[in-house]
């Protein structure tokens, strides 16, 4: 359930002259360092999709009677929370519901756990819509809703116990600059964390009701940064399945990409998933021009509609996608929404929990440069395959990785004589290991020599923390460029060799 059209007429003919706005803040950031809009073709692949819904709608009269939607899915003290949207024909709330395995959901016995009320700014038609998320130890939950004005706006609320939730005072993010493509309604939050700050995507609608997607950033989860390159993704071209609107973005993670999934509404108003992928979380290239859900993998309760995505990353590397689902393709509600759960593999044909340069590149789309960022490409006969890199080089793994037990191990090669002969200097070579920020291991060289380095995977999960991933820098002290000290023509800045990195 995006901003959509109901949403849309409340908003529109609201009066903003009179109304204080404090002026949203814009930078221009990126997630992580940016190496352009992606060029390879990174699939999104389906391995299941069950043919039955795993949450569904309340009994006639109840709050989640009419429609049930919106799943946000997480991981809090070993069980499963779903933060979900229930309608009853007139309000949208927030509801709870408890899994062990994702499958089989448990509703909290005294749902809804938010709603509207007159207490607060969101006073009417929904308090729900929503995103949660774990940081420093608590669930902070993003919601949509609507004020006094009929402005739609995104609010906060936060909880301890993942029941009882307090709202903030007034919306985190509201509209945007009057006139501008975020300046009738924002709606649709999706937060994902890293690096120390919280990321929310977001859907906009102008002033004539055209929906994109843009992205803000903070360290507090109240004051927000717009991005400068907003909106970063845009309506689907005539004939597409997102020519009408899109929105309910969900992201994930899994290095070297970021996958956007995002609800498009075709002219006839049914809906479908498709997906964008991104090297730095702001530039994205969209992937679907017919939606990611093929009429074949549908079924009849989910046979106009496919929406609301929330993402779950597994052990097995694979990725569990609570959706939305609805026989009746209305643009906003009475749906008979129910929630489905497909599984899919974001892999891309490789181990995204190691690195190895002998490894067969031709089984994965994905370049190695994009995985090992510092690096360039691989050289070197069959077993001895190598990367040069530069004097700062990192990988990210996901957190599972550390699942594997044993140690971080990384494995190369250190030119330091070289070096030193090219810079006319006998300082020694020190290679450190720095994981999410952290320094936890590091050796020190003063000739050729081939290296292993191994940090235990207790000292990485101290260093990871709550993070859901893992962030491993190669930082050396000296490098050379061969073309500058007459090695031949070689311009690289060239510091290390890499034949492996990962758990073992």
């Amino acid at each position: 359930m995006q901003a959509k059209p109901i949403v849309a007429a409340l908003l529109l003919s609201a009066t903003f002259a009179g109304h204080a706005f404090a002026a949203p803040a814009f930078d221009d950031f990126t997630i992580v360092p940016s190496v352009g809009v992606p060029t390879s073709a990174a699939s999104v692949k389906i391995d299941s999709i069950r043919p039955t819904p795993v949450l569904t709608r309340g009994a006639k009269g109840q709050w989640d009677s009419v429609d049930l939607l919106n799943p946000s899915v997480i991981r809090f003290h070993g069980t499963l929370m779903n933060y979900y949207s229930g309608y009853d024909g007139k309000v949208w709330r927030t509801g709870l519901a408890t899994s062990k395995d994702g499958i089989t959901w448990e509703k909290y016995a005294n749902n809804p756990v938010l709603s509207p009320t007159s207490n607060d700014w969101d006073v009417s038609y929904i308090a729900a819509n929503g995103s949660a998320i774990v940081w420093k130890g608590k669930i902070l939950y993003f919601y949509q809703g609507v004020d006094k004005a009929g402005k739609g706006q995104i609010g906060l609320a936060t909880s301890t116990d993942g029941i009882k939730f307090t709202k903030y005072k007034s919306p985190v993010l509201s509209l945007g600059i009057r006139h501008t493509w975020d300046g009738g309604a924002v709606g649709d939050p999706y937060v994902i964390a890293k690096g120390g700050f919280l990321y929310l995507y977001y859907l906009g609608q102008n002033d004539l009701g055209v929906q994109r997607l843009g992205v803000a950033r903070s360290e507090d989860g109240i004051h927000w940064v717009r991005s400068l390159s907003n909106p970063i993704l845009d309506v689907g071209t005539y004939g597409t399945f997102d020519e009408n609107g899109l929105g309910e973005p969900s992201i994930a993670y899994s290095p070297p990409y970021f996958y956007m999934l995002y609800t498009g509404r075709s002219r006839t108003e049914t809906r479908n998933v498709g997906y964008a992928i991104s090297t730095d979380g702001i530039n994205w290239k969209k992937m679907s021009l017919n939606g990611l859900v093929s009429p074949q993998q549908s079924s009849p309760w989910n046979s106009k509609v496919i929406c609301d995505s929330t993402l779950l990353s597994t052990d097995a590397g694979k990725w569990m996608v609570w959706f939305g689902g609805g026989d009746k393709p209305e643009p906003a509600q009475n749906l008979n929404g129910q929630v489905g759960l497909m599984t899919i593999d974001l892999t891309q044909g490789r181990d995204d929990k190691y690195f190895d340069a002998n490894a067969d590149w031709s089984k994965t789309p994905i370049h190695s440069t994009d995985l090992l960022r510092g690096s360039f490409t691989i050289e070197g006969d069959p077993g001895r395959r190598h990367a040069w890199v530069g004097p700062t080089s990192y990988i990210t793994f996901p957190a599972s990785a550390m699942n594997k037990g044993g140690a971080l191990q990384v494995n190369g090669w250190v030119p330091a004589a070289k070096i030193s002969a090219a810079t006319k200097s006998s300082e020694k070579d020190q290679i450190s290991v720095v994981v999410n920020g952290k320094s936890v291991a590091s050796k020190e060289f003063t000739t050729d020599d081939a290296f292993e380095i191994s940090v235990p995977v207790d000292t990485v999960r101290a260093s990871v923390g709550d993070n859901d991933f893992i962030e491993v820098t190669l930082q050396a002290t000296r490098s050379f460029v061969p073309a500058e000290v007459g090695l031949g023509p070689d311009k690289r800045r060239l510091a290390l060799t890499v034949s492996a990195i990962g758990f073992n």
